[in-house]
């Protein structure tokens, strides 16, 4: 499974859900992401971010200086999810929590705050002027959600373009993203691309959409042009590692064991909890004759997905491996 964005609220794969009984109603071992930025795609550090499901949570999170907050130990449901800032206004959403998602399809929210105006989040609710009749608009967008949520592709595509027209610039670009994404999980890539474009031409330098036309070139063999998009991100978040994954299993395969390696550190540092990056590095490993390595790799995946659906072939790997 690749390391894919999930945009909007619940892009989610249809995996086992289930609850961990708890002394704590919430508590369990779903975890929820995501970045908060300002219209003009700064981040927003020190927002407050609280997360509630049937009106309890953890004590609220703050978001660091690349804007960014992430919360482990929730257990799965629909959680509200309520961000705020002096100065800004605040905005709320829900997103669905699976608590055995692996991290590719765990949810990661994005939100942009204006200052005097409803925020957004992609595909959660519109940030539009105050006064302004934004209620249908925000319908659609909360529409939207829910058919991402079931992975009604295409009725997320049709829903989110019908509500582009009423919205600013800002929250545009960021519906246009998970309108792009949903036409990638439909593998109409020419159309995706295109979508991308016209964020990145409402507004150039959002990460997300310079992210995703970056994959999505890649995984069309087109390395060049992906670079340039890695290019005009942040120097500290143009470590992909969906790139990154691709580019290692692409060594491994032409038995470039050490080149492999390489990658897949590096996807590893820039998503450690992620099963299936030391799955690929595992095998690589054992490849290379660094068997200790190689058990040490797959041990890890069974501590973050005991029952993924690797578990099985890593721990026979381990188990051999630790018997030489």
């Amino acid at each position: 499974m690749s390391y894919r964005t999930r945009v909007a609220l619940s892009v989610l794969a249809c995996l086992l859900f289930s609850t961990v009984v708890s002394a704590q109603g919430w508590a369990g071992r779903g975890r929820l992401s995501g970045t908060v930025e300002d219209a003009d795609g700064n981040p927003v550090e020190g927002a407050s971010v609280e997360l509630t499901l049937d009106g309890a949570g953890p004590e609220a999170v703050q978001t660091n200086r690349r804007g960014r907050w992430a919360r482990a130990g929730l257990g799965g449901g629909d959680w509200e999810v309520l961000v705020s800032k002096a100065g800004f206004v605040s905005t709320s959403h829900t997103a669905l929590v699976y608590e055995y998602a692996a991290p590719a399809d765990r949810v990661v929210l994005k939100t942009v705050l204006e200052p005097g105006a409803a925020s957004a989040t992609d595909g959660s609710a519109a940030a539009l002027a105050e006064g302004e009749d934004t209620q249908a608009a925000r319908d659609m967008l909360e529409q939207g959600n829910g058919l991402l949520a079931v992975e009604d592709f295409e009725g997320a595509i049709q829903v989110f373009s019908e509500a582009l027209p009423s919205l600013p610039d800002g929250a545009k670009a960021a519906v246009l993203v998970a309108i792009a994404q949903a036409q990638a999980q439909l593998e109409r890539d020419d159309e995706a691309l295109a979508t991308l474009e016209r964020a990145l031409s409402l507004a150039p330098t959002n990460v997300d959409a310079l992210r995703l036309m970056s994959r999505r070139l890649t995984a069309l063999g087109r390395a060049d042009e992906a670079q340039e998009y890695l290019d005009r991100m942040p120097e500290d978040q143009r470590a992909d590692p969906e790139i990154l994954v691709r580019e290692g299993v692409a060594a491994y395969n032409q038995n470039d064991f050490d080149g492999a390696i390489a990658k897949l550190d590096a996807a590893i540092e820039a998503a450690p909890d992620w099963a299936e990056a030391y799955y690929f590095r595992g095998l690589a490993n054992m490849a290379a004759g660094k068997n200790d390595a190689a058990a040490a790799d797959f041990r890890r995946l069974l501590e973050l997905e005991p029952e993924g659906e690797r578990a099985g072939e890593a721990k026979q790997f381990a188990e051999y491996l630790e018997s030489l």
